[in-house]
Formats: C-alpha cells, sequence, structure tokens
C-alpha cells in the first residue's frame, strides 16, 4: 500500500467503513485520473483488476468515500454525476461541446466573507463553461477534423 491507500484506509476505518479491495480499487482509480468520473467510468476502469465488482459496488464505494471527505461529487448540470478525489478548493471548467471538465485554481474566495456575514459555510462549487481549446478550433474552422 502507498500513503495514499493508508490514509484512506485508516479514515474508512475510523468511519466504521470495512476497508475492501473495491473500495480501495476505486479510490485509487479516483486518485490517479483527473478526467472527473461518473460511476460508470470508475466501474469501466477498475473491472480490468476487479472483473466481477459490479456498478452497484463501485457506487456504494465511491458513497463510501464521499462519505469520509476522500472524494467529492461534482455536480455541472449534466445527468450523471461526477467525482473527484482532488480535495483542495478549486472551480471546474465545462466544455459545452464535449463536456471534458478541468480543474481551475481560484487564488482567492469569489466572495467577500464580510458579504456573508454570520453564514456558516461549508463548502461551495465554481463552475466556468465555455468552449475548450480543442472544441473552440473546431468551431471556427481552424481544425480540419
Amino acid at each position: 500500500m502507498d500513503l495514499t491507500t493508508n490514509t484512506a484506509s485508516d479514515r474508512l476505518r475510523r468511519a466504521g467503513y470495512r476497508v475492501t479491495r473495491q473500495r480501495l480499487a476505486v479510490y485509487e482509480f479516483l486518485s490517479r485520473n483527473d478526467a472527473h468520473p461518473t460511476v460508470e467510468d470508475i466501474h469501466s476502469g477498475v473491472k480490468g483488476g476487479l472483473p466481477k465488482i459490479s456498478v452497484a459496488t463501485v457506487y456504494k464505494s465511491v458513497e463510501s468515500l464521499v462519505d469520509v471527505g476522500l472524494v467529492k461529487p461534482i455536480y455541472l448540470g449534466q445527468a450523471a454525476t461526477r467525482f473527484d478525489a482532488s480535495t483542495e478548493e478549486h472551480a471546474h471548467f465545462r466544455c459545452i461541446a464535449c463536456n471534458q471538465i478541468a480543474d481551475v485554481t481560484i487564488s482567492q474566495a469569489p466572495v467577500s466573507m464580510d458579504e456573508l456575514n454570520h453564514c456558516e459555510i461549508i463548502g461551495s462549487t465554481v463552475e466556468f463553461y465555455g468552449f475548450c481549446a480543442s472544441c473552440r478550433r473546431h468551431r471556427l474552422g481552424l481544425d480540419p477534423n
């Protein structure tokens, strides 16, 4: 086990979850993947090493990883929720043509904390959307494909 897997195992145990091969495989896949996959994408990615894993097991594994704070769900107006193992605060850019999602670093809060006086902030979601470089080139006729 590497440090990342050890951290995941510790958090799962402390929260009362069993540490299973399936949960660890899902976490390892998400940790190595920055494409913000759906449950179906995760299932496709882990079933090579765990051929009998079901979509339901992947869903439950992701749910437990979200519960212990190792993974964040991403709701960007799409039908399928996507997941991100990068739990630091950051925004996302979504291409409205190809649905690619990319992480965007934000150096400061988008609102002044004075504006939120007496509020308890438990999280935030910032989404930028438009056309990725590839889709933009295609739309402008600069990409022959």
